[in-house]
């Protein structure tokens, strides 16, 4: 059996092309991911946020967790419709890890006086709801997703 040499010549053009096509997935590949990473992060922290905030507002105590010990303990504080807002929200991202700053906003001095316990109760809220419904993990106080550290930041001013 005799194969031609254009036959041979073919397979090696073949070779060749797939070559550069798994070299180009290899190179692509990887900062898609990376991007996918960080882009997921920073949308999961402000879905979670976002319940927190309507949750406050709302002013309605549920029985469910995370609310009930995170956010019912900080409404039963609140007098009145906090009215809060997110004002900026920002992420920093790097290979190892993601920085993610809050900005909260609320018109009622009374409210921004809560400054710390918001801060803690809604932090404490996000970590808990980052876990349980959007595959973080929170080995040692540290929140991870997808190998990556997160770092959310929270602040509240009247506004």
């Amino acid at each position: 059996m005799r194969i031609s040499r254009s036959k041979g010549q073919t397979a090696i053009e073949m070779i060749f092309i797939l070559g550069i096509l798994f070299i180009g997935l290899i190179m692509i590949v990887p900062s898609y991911t990376d991007n996918n990473t960080n882009i997921m992060i920073v949308s999961y922290v402000r879905s979670s946020l976002s319940k927190a905030i309507d949750y406050l507002n709302t002013g309605v105590m549920t029985d469910d967790e995370p609310y009930k010990s995170t956010l019912n303990p900080l409404l039963s504080q609140i007098t009145e419709n906090p009215h809060l807002s997110i004002k900026n929200f920002t992420s920093e991202e790097s290979i190892s890890e993601v920085n993610i700053t809050i900005l909260i906003s609320t018109p009622y001095l009374s409210i921004q006086n809560l400054n710390a316990s918001i801060v803690s109760n809604l932090t404490e809220f996000l970590e808990k709801d980052l876990v349980e419904n959007y595959r973080f993990t929170n080995n040692t106080g540290i929140l991870r997703y997808g190998g990556k550290r997160v770092n959310i930041e929270i602040d509240v001013v009247r506004g």
